[in-house]
């Protein structure tokens, strides 16, 4: 597969750079030769073979499983160095992405665009000292842990693993690391598969700002009936399941529609009216409706199965690193936040309360002030009035015009002032009104303080240093793509199928003996009870000897089981 170049070159260069900024002394555990260090990374590496779970299950062990490879048996202290000291290089991260790379080029060869199937493997880390924390999913609880992020390539193959806090979320990690996949990877990614949590309209947009293609499940989709969307298209039958039928869809309201970049595809059973899922993403102008459930289905073997298969055959749950720094407790601080954005909508209702009392007083003033100048003005009408019918009275003139004009005057002093009562009255009640919802805001507001300022965003928590987990999490990916390449190659076809804890029981932990002779090295396993399991071993060390393999000294090795 071209590991061992790739993984040697890595940890060269690495350790090159590192020597040049801190000296040769500081990495005496890291020999320079390529034996000594593949001594040491092959006691990491086959550790879940051995039944063992970290380093210090050396201390312990009596098995002779690596003394054969290399004539002794590596106990606790020098590999819990070696890895302490492998950890220095900072070199995880480059070593998985180199990996992923020639895992690619060994299982898809042809340089075809991939299907990559993406999802989290969450593993809890048990502690009773202030720490990220996460939903556990298996568990069922919000523990601390880490995060682990699995590629699957087309046909189920692992492309590798990345660690991240517990507190990561794929929007925030999952498009750049594809973006620089693609490169690494020097070939097109077709399209990433990946459960509910890529289902948000976050992640729909990053993925649009790059460009790439996914296929996911919108949350809670059983909340969204057929008129909230405007199917585009016929309905068609599932691949594979004549019983559903699918069809594209957007959303049925123009400005949601036009806000939201994801598109999305309803399935239904047939004969019936509204969908039973939801799924959304960017589609390829290529992918058709009813492959979409087809390619999503294929999470199940090609994604989920692989890391049930890696956490019970390469120990994926076990943790290593537990050095730590203090950090702000981003989950507080993300508590405060919230918690601040709900101060800040109480403050905004109870300014707009303020300012539309000072409006209302405001307007009151206003509308008194007007009233009292043009009751002046009615007033000083109604005396000139008055007196001029008094002159009339006196002159002997016709004072009917006079009369109806004094009439009027005080039929629109009455009408104004009742249109000023009115007016008041209402004015009076909408500042009741307001200064009614201000006491109840209030005491909303000093409650919702009490609660910010009870958030503890002070005191720091511990934040695990993950580079040691990283360098384990390359080798039982490592692992997993070993033993997937035994069973496509080599294995019997009734074999094809183990999974790698399955095949650690049946095979890899067979108890046998090792000739190891100046020009080949051979081994001859005990025979098995079963007819069957006997049978499927001949064939497979009868393919294994027809592929001619030699050890790492150039010895040729050939495999046998010995008759009942």
């Amino acid at each position: 597969m071209g590991i061992r170049q790739t993984l040697e070159d890595c940890v060269t260069a690495a350790q090159v750079a590192y020597v040049t900024e801190n000296g040769p002394r500081s990495l005496r555990h890291i020999p320079h030769e390529a034996e000594s260090l593949w001594s040491k990374v092959d006691h990491l590496l086959y550790l879940p073979v051995l039944g063992l779970t970290r380093p210090r299950d050396l201390y312990y062990d009596q098995g002779d499983g690596l003394r054969v490879l290399y004539g002794f048996t590596y106990k606790y202290l020098t590999l819990e160095h070696f890895l302490g000291q492998f950890t220095r290089l900072q070199v995880g991260t480059q070593l998985a992405n180199a990996l992923a790379h020639r895992y690619a080029q060994a299982w898809y060869p042809d340089q075809t665009s991939l299907y990559l199937f993406a999802d989290w493997h969450i593993k809890p880390h048990w502690t009773k000292e202030s720490s990220h924390a996460g939903h556990v999913t298996m568990w069922g609880r919000t523990l601390p842990g880490t995060k682990q992020l699995i590629l699957n390539g087309t046909n189920g193959e692992i492309l590798g693993g990345w660690n991240y806090a517990i507190d990561a979320h794929l929007t925030h990690v999952l498009v750049d690391l594809e973006v620089a996949l693609s490169q690494t990877l020097q070939r097109e990614i077709y399209c990433t598969i990946i459960d509910g949590e890529g289902g948000g309209q976050p992640l729909g947009e990053r993925y649009a700002q790059a460009g790439l293609f996914y296929i996911s499940v919108l949350p809670r989709h059983h909340d969204h009936t057929l008129a909230d969307f405007a199917v585009e298209g016929t309905w068609q039958t599932v691949v594979d399941d004549p019983d559903r039928e699918a069809v594209f869809a957007r959303w049925a309201d123009a400005k949601k529609a036009a806000q939201d970049p994801r598109q999305f595809m309803l399935l239904r059973r047939v004969g019936q009216t509204e969908p039973t899922r939801v799924y959304t993403g960017r589609f390829r102008p290529q992918t058709m409706a009813f492959m979409v459930p087809w390619l999503h289905r294929r999470r199940w073997p090609n994604n989920e199965r692989r890391i049930c298969d890696l956490i019970n055959g390469a120990n994926l749950n076990a943790n290593y690193g537990y050095t730590y720094k203090h950090v702000p407790n981003r989950t507080r601080q993300r508590q405060w936040n919230e918690a601040q954005a709900q101060v800040e909508v109480t403050e905004r209702k109870v300014s707009q309360q303020q300012e539309a009392i000072r409006n209302l007083r405001q307007q009151l003033a206003q509308l008194q002030q007007k009233h009292a100048q043009e009751c002046t003005q009615r007033m000083k009408r109604i005396v000139q009035q008055r007196a001029d019918l008094g002159r009339r009275q006196q002159s002997g003139k016709p004072t009917t015009r006079c009369r109806s004009r004094l009439t009027r005057l005080r039929q629109e002093q009455e009408e104004a002032t009742h249109r000023f009562l009115k007016r008041k009255r209402m004015l009076w009640q909408r500042l009741a009104q307001h200064m009614a919802c201000l006491p109840p805001l209030h005491c909303q507001l000093a409650q919702r303080k009490m609660a910010r300022d009870a958030i503890d965003t002070e005191t720091l928590c511990r934040e695990r240093h993950l580079e040691k987990d990283q360098v384990m999490l390359n080798f039982q990916v490592l692992l997993g793509n070993l033993h997937d390449w035994v069973t496509q190659h080599y294995f019997a076809p009734q074999w094809k199928t183990l999974s790698l804890d399955k095949a650690t029981q049946m095979i890899y932990r067979k108890s046998g003996r090792v000739t190891w002779y100046p020009n080949q090295i051979e081994i001859i396993l005990d025979a098995y009870a079963y007819r069957d399991q006997q049978q499927a071993m001949k064939a497979t060390c009868r393919r294994f000897n027809e592929a001619n393999l030699r050890w790492r000294d150039g010895r040729s090795l050939r495999i046998s089981v010995a008759d009942p």
